[in-house]
Protein backbone atom coordinates (compact mmCIF):
# COMPACT_ATOMS: atom_id res chain seq x y z
CA UNK A 1 0.00 0.00 0.00
CA UNK A 2 1.43 3.36 -1.15
CA UNK A 3 -0.34 6.84 0.93
CA UNK A 4 1.44 10.42 -0.04
CA UNK A 5 3.04 11.97 3.00
CA UNK A 6 0.32 14.50 3.60
CA UNK A 7 -2.35 11.80 4.12
CA UNK A 8 -0.13 9.74 6.13
CA UNK A 9 0.19 12.68 8.75
CA UNK A 10 -3.32 12.31 9.92
CA UNK A 11 -3.59 9.14 9.53
CA UNK A 12 -0.74 7.70 11.51
CA UNK A 13 -2.36 4.91 13.72
CA UNK A 14 -5.08 3.63 11.09
CA UNK A 15 -1.66 2.70 9.14
CA UNK A 16 0.13 1.28 11.59
CA UNK A 17 -3.26 -0.68 11.96
CA UNK A 18 -3.24 -2.21 8.94
CA UNK A 19 -0.06 -3.23 9.36
CA UNK A 20 0.05 -5.37 12.74
CA UNK A 21 -3.91 -6.14 12.25
CA UNK A 22 -5.15 -5.75 8.93
CA UNK A 23 -2.98 -7.59 6.00
CA UNK A 24 -0.96 -5.07 4.87
CA UNK A 25 2.34 -6.31 4.51
CA UNK A 26 3.86 -2.80 4.60
CA UNK A 27 2.48 0.55 3.92
CA UNK A 28 5.32 2.77 1.99
CA UNK A 29 4.93 6.69 2.73
CA UNK A 30 5.84 9.00 -0.61
CA UNK A 31 6.28 12.01 -1.20
CA UNK A 32 5.65 13.78 -4.62
CA UNK A 33 5.33 9.76 -5.53
CA UNK A 34 8.87 8.90 -4.64
CA UNK A 35 8.96 6.32 -1.74
CA UNK A 36 10.50 8.40 1.32
CA UNK A 37 9.52 5.59 4.08
CA UNK A 38 8.07 2.32 5.29
CA UNK A 39 5.98 1.38 7.61
CA UNK A 40 6.01 -2.94 8.61
CA UNK A 41 5.47 -4.82 11.23
CA UNK A 42 8.34 -4.62 13.65
CA UNK A 43 8.50 -7.92 14.53
CA UNK A 44 6.91 -9.57 10.88
CA UNK A 45 9.42 -7.72 8.75
CA UNK A 46 9.23 -8.01 4.64
CA UNK A 47 11.40 -10.30 3.66
CA UNK A 48 13.12 -9.82 0.41
CA UNK A 49 15.61 -11.34 -1.61
CA UNK A 50 18.93 -10.61 0.20
CA UNK A 51 22.06 -9.41 -2.20
CA UNK A 52 25.00 -11.71 -2.61
CA UNK A 53 23.01 -14.85 -1.16
CA UNK A 54 24.60 -16.93 -3.53
CA UNK A 55 28.22 -15.69 -3.72
CA UNK A 56 30.55 -18.04 -4.04
CA UNK A 57 28.04 -20.88 -5.34
CA UNK A 58 28.07 -20.53 -8.79
CA UNK A 59 29.98 -19.42 -11.53
CA UNK A 60 28.55 -17.26 -14.69
CA UNK A 61 30.36 -18.49 -17.84
CA UNK A 62 31.88 -16.59 -20.51
CA UNK A 63 30.26 -15.10 -23.36
CA UNK A 64 32.03 -17.20 -25.90
CA UNK A 65 31.01 -20.54 -23.10
CA UNK A 66 27.63 -19.66 -23.12
CA UNK A 67 27.44 -19.47 -27.13
CA UNK A 68 28.76 -23.24 -27.11
CA UNK A 69 25.81 -24.70 -27.00
CA UNK A 70 23.30 -22.83 -28.97
CA UNK A 71 23.74 -25.76 -31.83
CA UNK A 72 23.01 -28.66 -28.95
CA UNK A 73 20.15 -26.04 -27.55
CA UNK A 74 18.53 -25.71 -30.64
CA UNK A 75 18.39 -29.13 -31.57
CA UNK A 76 16.59 -29.80 -28.47
CA UNK A 77 14.40 -27.82 -29.61
CA UNK A 78 13.79 -29.06 -32.64
CA UNK A 79 15.19 -26.08 -34.47
CA UNK A 80 18.10 -27.08 -36.38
Amino acid sequence: MRVDIQEAEGKLSELVGKVVFGGENQVVITKNGAPVARITDYYNPPRGVKIGIAKGKFTVPSLEEFDSMNDEIAEMFGVK
